[in-house]
């Protein structure tokens, strides 16, 4: 800094030295010469170092020569008591403040001091810069005086390993990760949505820097080149909704964050595109040639395009192989939160040079189902409808809809204002005769279960058949995956699920069944009720 900058700069703050010496030091004469030695010492250092923080470094220059000035006081009588740094660090080989100031690392220092742990912070604060007494912190915290002690004695050792650590940034700090994509296995509670948790781009970074292994704040912090402060806060709320599972001061990540290569994407579109379409059209051939669809337990329009598009995907889903086994409960795999809910998480990393085939990137929701005692509503959405699955379906937002379907189907009146809503919804719609209902239905009973052994046999004929790719493709996935065990158990167990509960299943089949000619786009009148089937109990 040029000599004039630094006379300036002294100039503005001699008054304010002035009278912060005298409010400090009893002798007049006294309080003349301290506040002109930290006037001298500030302009020498303004002139030969570059200060980040002009405010910060004035009042550590007046507060250490205060403190050589008492130290050459064998008693000093002085109107307001002070608590000075001679009482603070004794040591005087290694005070770590003395060492900061001399060194002239203002920022510095307040970046290390977010790196001490939330205890040692809060200590340190109340002592340094609100002039807290200890015994004053002990009673305010309600900790033991030596407590008090040893956390300002740690904090200063962690300092001084601080001031001579060199910063290991990564490449998040410069090129943030960000969530493609968030799903959900298994049932939401009061929060819902699971992109309500991961609710910032440090939530989602934060995350991703430990989905492979346990870090501390402190190395999180530096993979993200953020202070601890932030990632310490945000933790805590991850950790309260298990997001993340601590051990001791550590932790890793609890959602499972799929990081694809183009080899699991292109064996992924591979297996889909085989399998897929050999299940559910040899599906669709059996129902059709059986006559099923001619049944009175199939409620709902006489189309049987339309029909096909709820009972096919439907019984997708819904029925289980043969050859089926949960090797991994949902007990072990899922994680009960602290909104209710019980499921796995899941999000995806999106990769630049991984080129994903047209229907990995096409919109689609895998199958949802609310019921009650007497119905169970089936639904599913995609670029094929307009009845969308919003974060507020489902739960108790969907008790009125599942009563007045019931209603409905067992031939009751409605009002004026049921009707209307139930018209909103595309659950029924006004014919010439009144109101007819708008989705499938299919009743308990005899075609019911004949139509699950139909699919079950098809589709664990086809999976027989297709062995070995399944197997090669589950093989692939772990062996990509770099998992901690408590998220590798929820990669196995999502795993199980493939061609089963399976939305990808849904995608793939449906472009099959198109593709064929089986299948055919609906009406835009019946896009709000396609693919939304009713079964009453």
């Amino acid at each position: 800094m040029k000599q004039e900058q630094a006379n300036e700069i002294v100039n503005r703050y001699v008054e304010r030295i002035y009278a912060y010496m005298r409010k400090r030091i009893s002798n007049q004469a006294d309080v003349e010469d301290v506040s002109q030695e930290t006037a001298f010492k500030l302009y020498q250092a303004l002139c030969v170092k570059k200060i980040e923080n002009i405010d910060g470094f004035v009042w550590t220059v007046a507060k250490n020569t205060l403190v050589n000035y008492y130290r050459g006081q064998q008693k000093v009588k002085s109107n307001m008591p002070i608590k000075t740094m001679e009482q603070k660090f004794t040591d005087e080989k290694d005070g770590v403040l003395e060492t900061f100031i001399k060194k002239e690392n203002y920022e510095k220092i307040r970046r290390e001091i977010a790196y001490l742990s939330k205890m040692q912070r809060k200590i340190l604060i109340m002592y340094y810069y609100e002039e807290k007494k200890q015994s004053e912190i002990a009673e305010l915290l309600n900790i033991p005086l030596g407590t008090v002690k040893w956390h300002l004695n740690m904090a200063k050792v962690e300092l001084k390993k601080g001031m001579n650590k060199m910063r290991n940034y990564k490449d998040l700090k410069f090129n943030p990760i960000t969530f493609c994509m968030v799903g959900l296995n298994g049932g939401t509670g009061t929060i819902g949505d699971p992109h309500n948790f991961v609710r910032s781009a440090l939530s989602q970074n934060i995350l991703y820097c430990i989905r492979t292994e346990y870090k501390t704040i402190e190395e999180i912090a530096d993979f993200l080149g953020v202070s601890p402060v932030y990632v310490e806060s945000e933790l805590d709320y991850l950790e309260e909704y298990q997001l993340v599972v601590r051990r001791k001061n550590r932790y890793v990540c609890n959602i499972l964050i799929e990081e694809v290569t183009q080899e699991s994407v292109d064996a992924l579109d591979t297996l889909y595109r085989i399998v897929s379409p050999q299940i559910v059209n040899r599906l669709y051939d059996e129902i059709i040639n059986g006559g099923y669809l001619e049944s009175k337990d199939i409620l709902g329009p006489k189309d049987n395009n339309f029909r096909m598009w709820a009972i096919l995907l439907y019984l997708l889903t819904m029925v289980e192989s043969d050859s089926f086994k949960e090797k991994i409960s949902s007990e072990q795999a899922r994680t009960i939160r602290a909104d209710g809910g019980e499921n796995i998480i899941t999000a995806s990393v999106e990769k630049e040079d991984v080129q994903k085939p047209e229907l990995l990137t096409e919109f689609f929701c895998g199958a949802c189902w609310n019921e009650n005692e007497d119905i169970l509503l089936w639904l599913t959405d995609g670029t094929w409808t307009e009845k969308r699955v919003t974060p507020n379906y489902g739960g108790k937002n969907i008790e009125r809809d599942l009563r007045l379907l019931k209603r409905f189907i067992d031939g009751q009146s409605l009002s004026i204002d049921e009707y209307t809503f139930m018209l909103e919804k595309g659950y029924i719609q006004k014919t010439e005769s009144g109101f007819a209902l708008a989705i499938v239905g299919l009743k308990e009973g005899e075609i019911k279960q004949k139509l699950f052994e139909i699919t079950k046999q098809i589709k664990s004929e086809v999976l027989r058949e297709n062995r070995q790719m399944l197997e090669d493709y589950k093989n692939l996935v772990l062996s990509e995956s770099n998992l901690p065990e408590n998220v590798r158990i929820q990669q196995e167990y999502t795993l199980q699920f493939l061609f089963h509960m399976d939305g990808m299943f849904i995608r793939y089949a449906k472009d099959g069944l198109m593709k064929s000619g089986r299948l055919k786009e609906v009406s835009d009148r019946q896009k709000i009720s396609v693919s939304e089937i009713v079964i009453v109990k």
